[in-house]
């Protein structure tokens, strides 16, 4: 009889320290930290993010331990509840040092104690394992079902922890005869209870995906179409603009690789579209490529003292690996941003860069386009056929087989221009083809047109389509045709340091317009061939690449072309 009232008096005293528990766990479910810690669960946390919960939920163990029932020179307690559902919810490292906290408390109140080194080693063991079944929890469907029978099994732990280590064992058994059943039922009925409290939470963080989804297919439907224009002024503007309204933000910016394109928002006064780019925490994300947080003004790096940007989210665009700019969101109080923006931002970044990607090729199908109409305009007019088939006609009468070749070479090079479908050829196609042209050329000009080859054995290049033919062509025309006495034409391919040069050289009366090889793209009626050229090296290759021309009045032309090596198209 005395037996069933004390188990009575312990289940009483269990359920109210239940309650007291699930007091503590709706407060804790508001708290910023625990939050924090839940939904940001399958991220890095840092030590501040975790040292809060394990204080609060060692406490907690250790007050289970003051508003325990003693028995037999024990205590009957609550104390595995806050510590196994902290294990449960932040992972091995909050269970198990929340488990220290609470554990340790109850063997130094009790030092050499019947059960004082069971329930010190029961404690941290219930914590670690709740800990390393934080992952199946959160797998789980029915959580609250889960931590039920995982508390149970703990319990049970803790029970055959108690007989191994308490002596004299007749004790150990006995105790755990009165003890056992209450504690495991009332508390794994508690950490059950608690994980129903907290529930809403693993439900507010579905809504809140759900809702950041909508909110990055919004805003997506919107910019995307303004980024297959590329990454400008005017496209990071419009984009800027729809951003900030539709996440509420207090200032939105986008840079390049150097400066920022726009900044749109608090903070345009001093955040300037085109200066250089100041801030030290866009230029460490553009350096890693990664995403970056800054929770304080102090970590954004602005020092001037009336900016209103406190924090902010920075996303690296990329493309082909290699960070073009940056997506920054920025918000008005400190510590503001949490993981809806982070993953907002990362959502965007990706698919601006999609888009940009996208962009770039495109860019490069028209510059490939235009680079045929040009070869076309220039090469397939009345004058070049008309003065091939004349000078064809007339070697028929003289040269039979020599009208026969150019035919052939005319064939050849009208097939190579015509052709569509390659998006790349090896130099010996690319040589090939340059060949026919200026076989035609010389039949024209006899012995004034000379040409020099001198590529190098094993030379294993791929180039864009037509990317030598109009600088040569430019040096017959150019710069051997004006020549009365003609002139040679040098096709030049070598290896580098660093890549690969290609080099078109005539020796002929040289460009007069010296204004035209410092910078071609100032006199764009003459040198659209020229700018062509150099926005291809520059999208295929990247901007170490480059079309230089060098000019010198009656002394000839120099066209080189830079490709770095490890360049693929």
């Amino acid at each position: 009889m005395h037996s069933d009232k004390l188990i009575i008096q312990i289940i009483i005293a269990l359920v109210q320290q239940t309650g007291l528990n699930i007091i503590v766990a709706l407060l804790l479910s508001r708290l910023g930290m625990f939050t924090r810690m839940i939904r940001n669960r399958n991220q890095n946390h840092n030590t501040r993010d975790l040292l809060f919960p394990i204080l609060v939920l060692g406490i907690l163990g250790t007050v289970g331990t003051y508003t325990g029932v003693p028995i037999q020179g024990a205590l009957a307690n609550a104390r595995m509840v806050p510590v196994f559902v902290g294990g449960l919810l932040g992972g091995p490292v909050v269970g198990i040092f929340a488990g220290l906290i609470a554990g340790i408390h109850r063997w130094g109140i009790d030092v050499g104690g019947f059960t004082a080194i069971s329930c010190m080693l029961s404690t941290i063991a219930e914590g670690a394992l709740a800990g390393f079944l934080s992952p199946l929890f959160y797998r789980s469907v029915r959580k609250p079902l889960f931590a039920l029978g995982a508390a149970a099994t703990a319990e049970v732990m803790q029970m055959v922890l108690i007989l191994m280590t308490a002596r004299p064992f007749p004790d150990a058994v006995n105790l755990v005869k009165v003890i056992g059943i209450p504690m495991i039922a009332a508390n794994s009925i508690g950490c059950s209870l608690i994980i129903l409290v907290f529930e809403n939470l693993f439900s507010e963080g579905e809504r809140m995906a759900a809702r950041q989804s909508h909110q990055v297919l919004k805003i997506a439907d919107q910019t995307l179409a303004l980024f297959r224009r590329g990454l400008n002024h005017e496209t990071a503007s419009a984009a800027a603009e729809i951003i900030r309204k539709e996440m509420s933000l207090i200032a939105v910016s986008f840079t390049d690789r150097d400066r920022v394109l726009v900044h749109s928002g608090a903070g345009k006064d001093h955040h300037k579209a085109s200066q250089t780019i100041l801030t030290r925490m866009t230029k460490e994300a553009m350096r890693a490529g990664i995403l970056m947080t800054a929770a304080t003004q102090e970590e954004i790096g602005c020092y001037h003292p009336d900016c209103a940007l406190k924090s902010a989210v920075i996303a690296p665009l990329l493309r082909d690996s290699e960070c073009i700019g940056t997506l920054k969101l920025y918000k008005g109080q400190e510590n503001a941003i949490n993981q809806a923006d982070i993953e907002t931002a990362r959502g965007l970044a990706t698919l601006i860069s999609s888009q940009l990607e996208l962009s770039r090729l495109d860019e490069q199908k028209q510059l490939l386009r235009q680079a045929k109409m040009l070869a076309l305009q220039a090469q397939i007019n009345p004058h070049f056929l008309f003065n091939a088939i004349n000078t064809i006609v007339s070697l028929i009468r003289t040269d039979p087989e020599k009208g026969r070749e150019l035919l052939v070479h005319l064939a050849t090079f009208y097939r190579n221009n015509l052709q569509d479908g390659d998006t790349s050829v090896s130099l010996e196609i690319e040589i090939k083809h340059i060949k026919a042209y200026l076989e035609i050329e010389q039949a024209r000009f006899g012995e004034r047109l000379k040409v020099v080859y001198e590529i190098q054995p094993d030379l294993n290049l791929d180039l864009p389509p037509l990317l030598l033919q109009p600088l040569v062509e430019n040096a017959v025309i150019h710069g051997i045709q004006p020549c009365p006495d003609g002139g040679t034409v040098t096709i030049k391919a070598e290896s580098v340091t660093g890549g690969t040069v290609l080099t078109v050289h005539d020796n002929g009366l040289g460009i007069r317009d010296k204004g035209f090889c410092d910078d071609p793209e100032d006199r764009p009626a003459k040198s659209i061939g020229m700018v062509n050229i150099r926005q291809r090296l520059h999208n295929l290759y990247g901007p170490s690449s480059d079309l230089q021309l060098s000019c010198e009045e009656g002394a000839g032309t120099t066209a080189r072309i830079f490709i770095p090596s490890g360049s693929a198209l």
